[in-house]
C-alpha cells in the first residue's frame, strides 16, 4: 500500500462521513467509495476505480465538499493541479497529502504567495495539510515549448521531456533509421518522438500510446500543430490495452521506468513481455535504456534475435527482431 493511503487511513472516520473528490492518486484504495469523485491522469486507475473517473478536461463531479490532492512527482504538476481545483472546486474544502522525500514538506514555502497551509499530520514519512487559496493561483494554461527541428513541441507540467529533448531520446534518435511503414511508439510524452519520425517519412504511419492523460494531450497537440494528425493517432493506454490487436512494422521506445517517488518497472517490463504480439513477422523493436536497465531479459523467444546497436554516457540502445 503506498504510504500517502496509509497516513490517510487514520482519518477514515471523516472520509467516510462525505463525499469526497479525489485527485490524482498513486493507486486505488477502499477509501474511494462509489459515491466519491475521481479525477485523474492514469489511464488504469481511470478504468478500474470504485468512483467514477473524469480527466482534468471533463467536467467534474458537483457536490463534493472535500477535496484530497496527492502531492504530485512534477513539482510543475503541483500550480497546475492547483490551478483546476480553483476552477472547478472552489468552494471545496482542500486536503494536500504527499511523501516527505517527494517534497511535500516544501509544499507550504512554495505556495505562500497565493494561499494559506496548515499541516494535519504527519506519519509513515508522509505529510497531510488543508490548504486555501487566498488568491489566483498562477498556473495559466500550463504549456510548455521547445524547438526540435523545425517544429515546435508542447508539453503540460509534469510531462517527461517538457522543455527539452533528453539524453537518451536524442541518442535514440541519432541511432534509429529511417522508418517508412507502420510504427508504433510506447510512452510518447510529450511527442518529440513521434515527431521526430514522422519527419523522416512520408509514409510513415505512427501510433503513440502513454498511461498520463497530459502527456496524450501533449503529443496530440505536438503532432497536430506539427501537420502530422492524418498519419497518426495518439491513445490513451494502461500499457497496450488500447491499441487495436494489429501488426506494425516497428516498435520504438524510451520506457519510462519511474511512477511516484520509488523506482517502477511493472508496466515497460509487461510491454516487453507483450510486444510480441503487436509486431508483424521480420518486424523489430527498438528502444534506448540507461545501462542498469535489463529488457532485453524481459523478451520472449518469439524474438529471432537482439543486439546492441549503440552505447554511449550511460545509455544503450538495442534492436530486437521478430
Amino acid at each position: 500500500m503506498h504510504p500517502t493511503w496509509q497516513l490517510l487511513e487514520r482519518h477514515r472516520d471523516e472520509l467516510d462521513r462525505e463525499a469526497v473528490l479525489w485527485i490524482d492518486p498513486p493507486e486505488d484504495h477502499d477509501l474511494m467509495k462509489p459515491q466519491d469523485g475521481l479525477v485523474t491522469l492514469n489511464r488504469q486507475l481511470f478504468r478500474h476505480s470504485r468512483p467514477r473517473g473524469v480527466t482534468p478536461a471533463d467536467e467534474w463531479p458537483g457536490g463534493l465538499s472535500r477535496v484530497v490532492l496527492f502531492y504530485p512527482k512534477a513539482k510543475e504538476r503541483l500550480d497546475w493541479w492547483l490551478g483546476q481545483i480553483q476552477r472547478h472546486a472552489p468552494d471545496a474544502e482542500v486536503q494536500v497529502v504527499g511523501e516527505n522525500n517527494g517534497g511535500v514538506k516544501s509544499f507550504a514555502k512554495r505556495v505562500k504567495p497565493f494561499a494559506v497551509v496548515e499541516k494535519l499530520d504527519t506519519a509513515r514519512h508522509c505529510a497531510l495539510f488543508t490548504y486555501r487559496a487566498t488568491g489566483e493561483v498562477p498556473a495559466g494554461e500550463g504549456w510548455r515549448t521547445f524547438e526540435h527541428g523545425e517544429h515546435r513541441i508542447y508539453a503540460l507540467p509534469g510531462v517527461f521531456s517538457q522543455q527539452k529533448l533528453d539524453k537518451g531520446t536524442a541518442l535514440l534518435l541519432d541511432t534509429l533509421p529511417v522508418f517508412k511503414g507502420r510504427i508504433l511508439e510506447f510512452g510518447c510524452g510529450s511527442g518529440v518522438l513521434a515527431c521526430d519520425l514522422l519527419s523522416r517519412s512520408d509514409s510513415a504511419q505512427l501510433t503513440a500510446v502513454d498511461v498520463d492523460w497530459a502527456a496524450v494531450q501533449s503529443t496530440q497537440r505536438t503532432l497536430d500543430e506539427a501537420g502530422f494528425s492524418d498519419r497518426s493517432r495518439v491513445l490513451w493506454s494502461d500499457g497496450l490495452s488500447e491499441v487495436p490487436r494489429e501488426h506494425f512494422d516497428v516498435l520504438v521506445t524510451n520506457p519510462p521506468f519511474h511512477a511516484g517517488i520509488k523506482t517502477h518497472y511493472e508496466p515497460s517490463e509487461r510491454f516487453f513481455r507483450e510486444c510480441h504480439q503487436w509486431i508483424r513477422p521480420g518486424g523489430e523493436l527498438w528502444w534506448v535504456a540507461n545501462d542498469f536497465l535489463d529488457y532485453q531479459s524481459v523478451l520472449g523467444s518469439e524474438f529471432r534475435f537482439c543486439d546492441e546497436k549503440r552505447h554511449h554516457q550511460g545509455f544503450r540502445i538495442f534492436r530486437a527482431r521478430k
